[in-house]
């Protein structure tokens, strides 16, 4: 595959994963100093890694928001909050990730990205429900 063929498939993956809004966005902001850099993100993390079949995207969803929940690279955590569930993650997926990483990141940084999850939700209008005293003394 060369590198036009790579870029092609590097905006479809894109825009499968992030959603067509978020790449159009970066495409219009391009400029004669982003240009090589937007180049490269959609051939290589997307046209090259995120293209690969050895693992599925749901996976791929989940590690790409555990490394960024455990870096505190909060703008592309809340990116990927919103993206994965074009892959199949589901909001239990999300829990238990975010409880586990807090183990291995830090409750900190996992606590940062459980409020970030439920802004997302909210932002999506699917936001959990809440519980009763009743229900939160059962657990």
């Amino acid at each position: 595959m060369n590198d036009d063929e790579r870029y092609t498939q590097g905006i479809q993956v894109r825009t499968e994963v992030l959603g067509e809004k978020h790449v159009n966005r970066s495409i219009e902001n391009l400029n004669d100093f982003n240009n090589d850099f937007q180049n490269f993100i959609s051939r290589f993390a997307w046209g090259e890694v995120w293209s690969r079949p050895g693992m599925p995207r749901h996976t791929r969803s989940l590690v790409t928001i555990a490394v960024l929940l455990a870096l505190g690279r909060e703008a592309e955590l809340r990116m990927h909050l919103r993206a994965c569930f074009n892959n199949g993650v589901t909001k239990d997926d999300l829990k238990e990730l975010i409880l586990h990483c807090s183990l291995y990141a830090g409750l900190p940084a996992a606590n940062a990205a459980m409020h970030m999850a439920e802004e997302v939700f909210a932002d999506l209008g699917i936001a959990p429900k809440k519980l009763n005293q009743e229900q939160t003394n059962e657990e």
